[in-house]
């Protein structure tokens, strides 16, 4: 694995991470799509009944922070436990979506 990809650097610290606790054995693909969806939810939860726009202040942003962290945290684990490539994936995606939504001029 080629560490200077900071991706690829991510996730094996991650997965070191995970195995020092020794909690591959809740990382099914099925409860890390669910981490994801919920840690998005507590994303969401930020501008639940708001409707704040950048600059945010040092205690929101903090927060967001965070959550974004969480959520691409359990990204990197579901990629890595389902071998997909995330970076390959998203070149890939936004190809298609190229094709798929042609530029309004």
């Amino acid at each position: 694995m080629d560490h200077s990809n900071p991706i690829n650097r991510l996730t094996a610290e991650l997965r070191a991470f995970r195995d020092e606790r020794d909690w591959a054995q809740f990382h099914s693909p099925r409860n890390l799509a669910a981490s994801v969806s919920i840690e998005a939810a507590e994303l969401l939860e930020i501008f639940q009944w708001s409707d704040i726009e950048p600059p945010f202040d040092s205690e929101t942003q903090a927060r967001l922070r965070d959550e974004i962290a969480d959520v691409a945290i359990y990204l990197l684990l579901l990629s890595d436990r389902v071998d997909v490539d995330l970076v390959d994936a998203v070149e890939q995606k936004i190809a298609k979506n190229r094709q798929r939504f042609k530029p309004s001029n």
